[in-house]
């Protein structure tokens, strides 16, 4: 960074780290946590725009506010910038009360969206706990309902279907259970991960569908489903925690599982590519939803025509799924037409090779 911009930020009482190229800048990043970057776009080693995406894709480093001051000044390069998330767009030679302006207001706005998250994350508390109390009372009711019966029969002759079937329903709202609780820690697990990010793995996307695909093979079979794969041979692989992203996909399957008609023969598995991203894409031939239900299942914890189906933790397999994303740095697509079916696609970053970027000038 130029001396005189450091100068002009520390008389304002900011404190300054500094960096000759964006290859010096990624490794100061890593040891130091500033409030806001301030970077050209062409440095040496490594350009800003490459440096940037290497900070969106660091958990600890994605929300740092970016500020360009660079002596490109076309009306595209301020387009091409505000595009990817820049906070501002600096043209040198700068004002010094214009610098002090965009840091002081990229401090603000990071400020406010500290605040926002932390509310959105009590929000999220607030509708696990409500969407708990509900999802629990249903396998509740099978167990105590039947475990009930066995009692008050207990000593007496019983015949081995009815005792099967009680038998079976006990089991199921375990499992039920089981599998609440399991999204319910994990979306816990999500929330601490946030603060406190674990190593990312390197894994073929084509592996994720394949281990999704083969969790769910018996339950597939059981429902008259197919599952194809669209891309068998892809091998390009994405960065994130192979837990996470496998029960994503799972989720994803399950619902198309569950909401299938009774015509639907195949579910297909794929991955497809959007600029920067890779896309894990589940596609069904289930009954299909409104638009309007699409804008409300992006919101987490809701579930299409939840009060005639009992498709337990729907809901919550979303949210998950949504927080999921979010940890990668990508997002949860939903597409559907009533009547043909629906294709669910979870975006994530393409990883970034080590010599991309690699400029002087």
């Amino acid at each position: 960074m130029n001396s005189a911009i450091c100068d002009i930020l520390e008389l304002n009482d900011y404190k300054v780290y500094s960096a000759g190229n964006g290859k010096e800048a990624l490794d100061l990043l890593q040891k130091e946590r500033p409030d806001v970057v301030l970077c050209d776009i062409m440095m040496p080693q490594m350009d800003g725009y490459t440096l940037l995406r290497h900070t969106r894709a660091d958990e600890q480093l994605r929300t740092l506010p970016f500020i360009f001051l660079t002596a490109r000044s076309s009306p595209e390069d301020k387009r091409q910038a505000k595009s990817i998330g820049i906070e501002d767009y600096l043209v040198k030679p700068v004002d010094p009360e214009d610098l002090t302006l965009a840091v002081d207001n990229a401090l603000r706005r990071s400020r406010n969206l500290a605040k926002e998250t932390q509310l959105q994350m009590d929000t999220l508390r607030n509708q696990i706990v409500r969407t708990l109390q509900h999802e629990f009372r249903t396998p509740l009711t099978f167990i105590l309902g039947y475990a009930e019966y066995l009692a008050e029969v207990a000593g007496e002759q019983m015949d081995l279907d009815t005792l099967r079937v009680s038998t079976n329903a006990i089991l199921e709202g375990g499992h039920r259970l089981q599998d609440l609780v399991e999204k319910f820690l994990m979306l816990a697990d999500i929330q601490y991960r946030q603060q406190l990010p674990g190593a990312a793995e390197s894994l073929t996307v084509q592996q994720i569908l394949s281990n999704a695909a083969a969790s769910l093979a018996k339950d597939a079979e059981d429902a008259g489903l197919e599952i194809v794969f669209s891309t068998p041979d892809n091998t390009e692989k994405v960065n994130g925690d192979v837990r996470y992203l496998h029960r994503a996909v799972v989720h994803l399957l399950e619902n198309s599982i569950q909401y299938r008609r009774p015509e639907s023969k195949r579910v297909w598995l794929s991955v497809v590519h959007a600029d920067n991203y890779l896309g894990l894409q589940v596609a069904d031939e289930s009954s299909g939803i409104s638009d309007e239900m699409v804008q409300r299942l992006q919101r987490p914890f809701e579930q299409a025509e939840r009060d005639e189906r009992t498709l337990p933790g729907a809901g919550l397999s979303l949210a998950l799924i949504q927080h999921v994303a979010r940890l990668h740095g990508g997002y949860l697509d939903i597409s559907s037409r009533e009547g043909m079916g629906s294709t669910f696609t979870l975006w994530l970053p393409r990883p970034i090779a080590d010599n991309e970027g690699d400029k002087t000038g």
